[in-house]
């Protein structure tokens, strides 16, 4: 057992080594295998079509229904993330249902390449009609749908705005969000065997579920050498949105870092840190920054320019618990709600 566990070890290995030189090639591949695949199946695809899109969460468990018409002011859109059903966002949703915000889900195919998916946000904000500013708040890589979809030439925002065909975003909210690309997305198996199952739990669940959500290309666009990462991060963050950034901590160390701070210029987080006349303390310090949440490292999360707050949870539990019913605060979800009650003000 060890020896076969020790050769599927090295295979993986090998594989993802030699994967990185041919990541353009291989999302290329990937992308292709939807397009096929849609040909193949078109009603299974055009029925799978149907659970995408921006839906309003009634503040009844976790049923939403599709969006249509007028928005309310005081919107607020989230955005899961990679080989997630949206369920990350159940408690938060509550709450700012509580509180008197209209919510909005963004369903989408979250394996397919992450352009991709901010222009579906983009086409499905277009038919509507909002009543003011909206927010936009993802969770991992629902962050760079968010980002990318303000700020890429391609889909042109900006240009939007001005002409009054998409609603104004006053502010852009991260929760653990690899801004600087995720190395275990080389890894997302383990996600897809979650998400499927998930879906089958809450009976959304096809024999194409796992291609019709995309092929994956959307691992290959978090990768930090990816295309898609160097063109993301050549861009600026949005001028005229406010954006702020959440970023979780699993590790102990490192004990001095701020809760709240913004680097700048050539900064990174280690800059931050008093300087550790012990040696080994020094290496536990840069050991959390790169452990970070468990999945993202907070060197990948923090971005230049941008108010970062640092949270104590895992990549998961910053916006959800792991039991139901459990009377445990998730700690991202004050910190939203502290940021839109500043916007109010």
């Amino acid at each position: 057992m060890v020896r076969l566990f020790i050769v599927l070890l090295g295979i993986t290995l090998l594989y993802q080594t030699g994967r990185t030189f041919v990541l353009k090639q291989e999302r290329e591949i990937r992308n292709c295998t939807y397009g096929m695949l849609k040909q193949l199946f078109p009603d299974t695809f055009e029925k799978a079509n149907n659970q995408y899109g921006l839906f309003y969460f009634t503040g009844s468990g976790a049923s939403v229904q599709r969006c249509t018409g007028v928005v309310e002011s005081g919107c607020v859109v989230l955005i899961h993330g990679l080989d997630e059903p949206g369920l990350i966002f159940e408690q938060l949703a509550s709450e700012l249902h509580r509180q008197g915000h209209p919510v909005l889900f963004f369903l989408y195919p979250d394996d397919q390449n992450i352009d991709a998916s901010s222009q579906l946000l983009f086409n499905n904000l277009v038919p509507l009609s909002f009543a003011g500013p909206v927010v936009l708040v993802g969770h991992s890589m629902g962050g760079l749908v968010a980002r990318h979809l303000l700020v890429d030439p391609g889909i042109d925002y900006a240009r939007a705005r001005v002409l009054g065909r998409v609603p104004e975003v006053s502010d852009l909210i991260m929760a653990g969000t690899p801004n600087h690309g995720a190395v275990l997305s080389r890894f997302r198996l383990f996600m897809e065997i979650r998400e499927q199952y998930l879906l089958s739990v809450h009976h959304r669940w096809h024999w194409l579920s796992g291609f019709v959500d995309g092929t994956g290309a959307a691992g290959i666009d978090l990768l930090p050498q990816s295309q898609f990462m160097k063109h993301q991060n050549n861009l600026p963050f949005p001028e005229n949105t406010n954006c702020h950034m959440i970023a979780g901590q699993i590790f102990p160390f490192p004990v001095n870092m701020p809760q709240h701070f913004q680097i700048t210029g050539h900064q990174i987080p280690a800059d931050l840190l008093p300087p550790e006349s012990n040696f080994f303390l020094s290496m536990l310090d840069r050991v959390g920054l790169m452990i970070g949440d468990g999945l993202v490292s907070i060197n990948s999360a923090v971005p230049l320019d941008v108010p970062v707050t640092l949270v104590k949870a895992d990549h998961r539990r910053m916006l959800d618990n792991r039991f139901s019913g459990s009377l445990r605060v998730p700690p991202a979800i004050p910190v939203i709600l502290d940021i839109l009650e500043h916007r109010k003000q």
